[in-house]
């Protein structure tokens, strides 16, 4: 059997399989959206599918200052149909 990472959202702090989650890297430049989990740095998970987790109320542990800017580009991304866009502007 194979061990399956688990990570926890910083918003609703339950705990699920990495793959499910979507990682967010704050840098210099602003956020970033990192699917594939490749880019460097420590960064953080939250639930896609639950628009709740978005709330610049439940990003403020993350983001600090910057949790409403986070919390209007998860909106715009995940709430959005293309998504194409991976960098969102820190605010």
């Amino acid at each position: 059997m194979r061990h399956v990472p688990l990570r926890m959202c910083v918003a609703c702090r339950k705990r699920r399989p990495k793959g499910e989650l979507l990682r967010i890297l704050l840098t210099e430049t602003g956020f970033h959206l990192d699917p594939s989990g490749k880019l460097p740095g420590r960064g953080a998970y939250v639930c896609p599918d639950n628009p709740e987790c978005w709330t610049e109320k439940r990003l403020r542990r993350f983001a600090g200052g910057r949790a409403k800017a986070l919390s209007e580009a998860l909106v715009a991304r995940l709430g959005g149909k293309d998504g194409q866009d991976t960098h969102l502007p820190a605010g």
